[in-house]
């Protein structure tokens, strides 16, 4: 394995890479499919365990896997209001911009890192899941290439997978503090309507969206089932490749969902039902070509 980290953008994000490399025990000419894993963390932060662990499982799959870690500013700065005014790194479009240049690096290197530049996934969980599903609605558009640098194609995602994603900011949970954090790590003291909904993937869907893998519950308090029903609702209509799993029980943020990912005294985040997740997102991946 090739393990490695790359500073992304100029607010301090970086990305973790994971790359099976070429054996001659095995293929020496090999191209594998490589998976960007985008953490959620409410813009506040980005949580461990939505990274490492996920790639872990991914890539002993056969899957070279990058976990992006955007910039953030952590939770005191939004839960204390230590810098009132100031513009956090993660205003729309840094954190897409950085999700972007990193699909496009990975595509600069294919050659060098035996990656497959054809089959580029991003799998993001929670507000990973939004900016996984902003790339995905926005990877074609000419300011993006204009943010960047980079050329649409380069900037392309092949799949995506939404895990309990955060896809409509405009109607949110009701939870009213966590939902002021998360708009001033989204949009700085810009919030108003009509950013919300260009920060939501929902209102944005589109015939370049690429074929996209979907999980949720319907317990989910912090991002209700609707993000997600509503926007497969978008991408039948636009006539998007889709896989939809809808879960009964589990919490938000239960990642794997065995003991690797859980963090809960009570266990809580243990659901032998919802981590199926990960064997149907393989046997998908399969059925569409994505992996062998």
């Amino acid at each position: 394995m090739k393990h490695f980290a790359e500073k992304i953008g100029g607010n301090g994000g970086e990305a973790v890479f994971y790359l099976h490399e070429p054996s001659d025990e095995i293929a020496s000419n090999k191209k594998y499919p490589v998976m960007v894993i985008v953490p959620g963390g409410a813009y506040m932060w980005v949580s461990d365990r939505e990274g490492e662990p996920i790639a872990a499982e991914y890539f002993a799959k056969g899957i070279s896997c990058v976990v992006l870690k955007y910039a953030t500013e952590g939770r005191p700065f939004f839960k204390e209001n230590l810098y009132p005014g100031k513009e956090p790194v993660s205003v729309f479009p840094n954190s897409l911009k950085e999700l972007a240049m990193t699909v496009a690096m990975l595509r600069e290197n294919a050659q060098n890192w035996a990656i497959d530049p054809d089959k580029i996934a991003v799998a993001g969980f929670s507000a990973g899941g939004n900016l996984a599903g902003q790339l995905s609605v926005y990877w074609k558009k000419e300011w993006l290439e204009k943010e960047t640098g980079y050329s649409s194609e380069m900037m392309k995602p092949n799949i995506a997978i939404l895990a309990y994603p955060m896809l409509d900011c405009v109607k949110a949970s009701g939870r009213t503090a966590i939902n002021a954090w998360v708009n001033r790590a989204m949009l700085g003291e810009d919030v108003t309507e009509e950013r919300l909904k260009k920060v939501s993937p929902l209102y944005q869907v589109n015939s370049d969206v690429p074929p996209t893998f979907i999980w949720h519950t319907t317990e989910d308090t912090f991002v209700p089932v609707e993000n997600s029903l509503a926007y497969v609702m978008e991408l039948q209509k636009n006539q998007i490749p889709y896989e939809v799993h809808i879960y009964q029980k589990g919490e938000h943020g239960f990642a794997l969902g065995d003991e690797r990912t859980d963090s809960m005294p009570d266990h809580s985040q243990v659901n032998e039902q919802g981590a199926t997740w990960v064997k149907l997102s393989l046997g998908w991946m399969r059925q569409i070509g994505f992996m062998k």
